[in-house]
């Protein structure tokens, strides 16, 4: 699973350095809306995780990984729609954006959650 996400994180980020993420119109309003959206995808599924009797005793990184997966996938499904349709158009910028907003949810979210723990723990 891990080689998995890595693979499609590493294919998203090649992609983005080609459409140069750096560009005045890559962050126009549909790729932060395609960012925004995997956040809170990203931050729904970890809440879900966190507060549910059946899972809630999974480990932090299980979690990250659960709440990283589910953004990407639902993302990807997106961009297949797309794909098929005939007023859509799948983009690798839109995947990037994707990627940006789960792994924004995973630095600033989970993360800092994680140094609270240990500290408290200490």
């Amino acid at each position: 699973m891990k080689k998995v996400l890595f693979l499609i994180m590493l294919m998203t980020s090649l992609s983005m350095l080609s459409q140069k993420m750096s560009s005045k119109n890559f962050w126009q309003e549909d790729k932060i809306k395609h960012s925004v959206a995997t956040f809170s995808i990203s931050t729904v599924t970890y809440a879900y995780l966190s507060i549910h009797k059946k899972h809630k005793n999974l480990n932090e990184l299980e979690k990250r990984l659960i709440s990283l997966s589910t953004a990407i996938v639902v993302g990807s499904l997106k961009e297949a729609i797309d794909g098929i349709s005939s007023k859509g158009n799948a983009s690798w910028g839109d995947m990037g954006a994707n990627m940006a907003g789960a792994l924004a949810f995973q630095i600033a979210v989970t993360i800092p959650l994680n140094f609270k723990r240990k500290q408290k723990n200490k």
